[in-house]
């Protein structure tokens, strides 16, 4: 189990997962609503965001945009790199980021993902 929960205090207990996205991408339908998983590794190996339409804007869903690179979290550089230029090519109108909170238009948005990439 890599996670990063001992970072800020937490535990995780062990979970069963009930559904496991195949593949880079992979469409999940709810209700009237498609939202794309995609992964993305380099932070983790399991590392995940996600994009629906709303409202006519692009919105990205993305908790570890921010990295941290670390050995504990099986991080790795050149994955990271390909998944944030993939997260780039998205054109999000929207970035949701777990840690930095929300960035609005595509500019600012594209700008912030390339800020990691150094």
């Amino acid at each position: 189990m890599v996670t990063g929960a001992k970072w800020y205090g937490a535990i995780l207990e062990p979970f069963t997962v009930d559904r496991k996205v195949r593949g880079d991408k992979e469409d999940i339908v709810l209700g009237s609503r498609t939202i794309e998983a995609i992964h993305i590794p380099g932070h983790s190996p399991g590392s995940m965001a996600f994009v629906m339409e709303s409202d006519g804007f692009r919105v990205l869903f993305g908790q570890d945009v921010h990295g941290p690179l670390d050995a504990s979290l099986l991080s790795d550089r050149d994955s990271y790199i390909k998944s944030l230029e993939l997260l780039i090519s998205l054109e999000a109108d929207i970035l949701c980021e777990g840690h930095y909170g929300v960035i609005r238009g595509k500019d600012r948005v594209k700008e912030f993902i390339r800020s990691f990439i150094s």
